[in-house]
């Protein structure tokens, strides 16, 4: 298994190295936007290492060139030359690699769904109305401060209504979410080959609609009387013991293979699901944000938006061009981890340097210094 701590660990102890960029020490606290950068940052060997490799994504702030920049930009160019050592090394061969890239393309498959369905969404015409605050009339907006009074306590009748505006506009953005999964996730959910019952996913549906304040994690506690059968099934033990060991519950979920048509995706590999794996208790649920529903119809509203042509609108195609970097980023990572561990006894510092001196590094941050 691939240790995530280590290769920050890695990252933290790369060492700036010298370099061919021109500023001078007086010029060393130079405060730049990503924008104001070169296209290409440095060069490696002659080979550039672009803008959209180190920041893949723009970053609104004025860093230190000298400070911030540059160390990222030599952080970047370590794990690169690590990642081509590891290769050199045939390390890009070995089933430990080929377990990690299948992790890294769910993450970058699920990265395109959510992007995908994101986009489908805000083009549904529901969705787009429940936006419109200019929509909303006053009769809706006293309704919502009738039903609830205790946010709007010390008000007038003319401020309560117009400080319910926004939550009415909330509450029919969920409404449209509610109303479209509700007419369009008919296709079978299966959790490793099992099916989560049609009825399960409309409850789902309808817990959803408590309009996400606190709701009912329907899906995970169907996902878990799933893996629990199974493992059951597999291993022998009780259910009641397995479900008991709330680490092992959630390791068998983390595991677990979500399908929905022709699409299959590890529970896992979801961000969204991973960051809340932490929370799950079987014995005690605790209220979780409908994530499994979410992937589901992110999963779906994603079939569309292909089916539509979507994913070759200009906006969206701009969102999903980030999505090789990405998987190229990942490879990367796994080589440098699998040349770690290939290499024990050779620290940080003696393996970037021994790596760094037989290369050629030229920065080439900016052109010139205001």
């Amino acid at each position: 298994m691939i240790k995530r701590n280590s290769l920050s660990v890695f990252v933290s102890l790369v060492i700036a190295v010298a370099s061919g960029f021109h500023a001078t020490a007086q010029n060393a606290d130079i405060r730049v936007t990503i924008d104001e950068l070169n296209e290409v940052l440095a060069k490696v060997d002659g080979k550039p290492i672009r803008k959209s490799d180190v920041y893949p994504k723009p970053i609104p702030l004025q860093m230190s060139l000298e400070q911030t920049v540059k160390p990222t930009v030599t952080g970047y160019i370590d794990r690169l030359l690590v990642a081509q050592a590891a290769a050199a090394e045939g390390l890009d061969e070995t089933p430990a690699f080929r377990d990690g890239m299948a992790m890294v393309e769910q993450k970058a498959a699920l990265a395109e769904v959510d992007i995908l369905g994101r986009f489908y969404q805000s083009r549904l015409p529901a969705i787009i109305a429940a936006g419109d605050r200019s929509t909303i009339t006053d009769a809706e907006a006293s309704a919502y401060v009738k039903r609830n009074p205790d946010h709007f306590r010390g008000k007038s009748r003319k401020e309560a209504i117009a400080a319910a505006r926004p939550f009415v506009a909330r509450d029919r953005y969920i409404g449209a979410q509610i109303d479209w999964m509700t007419e369009n996730l008919k296709q079978p959910v299966t959790i490793n080959g099992d099916a989560i019952p049609e009825a399960t996913i409309s409850e789902a549906i309808d817990a959803a609609d408590a309009r996400y304040w606190a709701p009912t994690s329907v899906l995970i506690d169907a996902v878990i009387k799933i893996v629990i059968a199974q493992e059951a099934g597999s291993s022998g033990d009780n259910r009641k013991e397995i479900r008991a060991d709330a680490e092992r519950v959630r390791e068998l979920i983390a595991a677990a293979k979500l399908e929905i048509g022709d699409q299959a995706f590890v529970l896992g590999h979801s961000r969204d699901v991973n960051g809340v794996l932490s929370l799950i208790n079987p014995a005690d649920m605790p209220k979780i944000h409908p994530v499994i529903l979410e992937l589901t119809k992110n999963i779906v509203m994603a079939d569309m938006a292909r089916a539509e042509g979507l994913d070759k609108d200009e906006e969206c195609a701009a969102k999903l061009k980030w999505l090789p970097l990405m998987t190229d980023r990942g490879r990367n990572e796994q080589l440098v981890q699998l040349y770690r561990d290939a290499n024990p006894d050779t620290t940080i510092e003696a393996l970037t340097a021994d790596l760094r001196s037989g290369v050629q590094i030229e920065y080439t941050l900016i052109d010139t210094v205001p």
